[in-house]
């Protein structure tokens, strides 16, 4: 009996996890969904993220400390901005579907979602 409820929950926490990908990847539009690799910062500009090139422990502290840089961690489904008004193609500015921040991190800490 224990065994089947495990079981059960294990296969609705993965069906779950898996409709959840898909809907931020629709939810983006085909082009537009990535996944953030690894836990990087977020700059909320690009003025921010350029200060923090090269990125430093000492620095990244004290950007956090003024509410200007936040965690965006490992897994993350985001959706890109691609007219961001920014000629860096290191750069990538993308927003959490189901939030209204939109953050710049560096284009390699973003994958494609298939």
């Amino acid at each position: 009996m224990m065994k089947s409820l495990v079981a059960g929950m294990v296969a609705a926490l993965g069906c779950f996890a898996a409709s959840h990908a898909a809907l931020a990847a629709s939810s983006c539009g085909k082009d537009g969904a990535l996944r953030i690799r690894g836990d990087v910062p977020g700059a909320i500009s690009y003025d921010v993220y350029s200060q923090l090139q090269p990125l430093s422990a000492h620095r990244l502290a004290l950007f956090q400390d003024a509410g200007t840089v936040k965690r965006l961690g490992d897994g993350l489904d985001v959706c890109e901005i691609a007219d961001d008004g920014v000629s860096d193609p290191g750069a990538v500015l993308v927003h959490v579907p189901q939030g209204k921040m939109a953050w710049w991190v560096s284009a390699a800490s973003v994958e494609r979602v298939d």
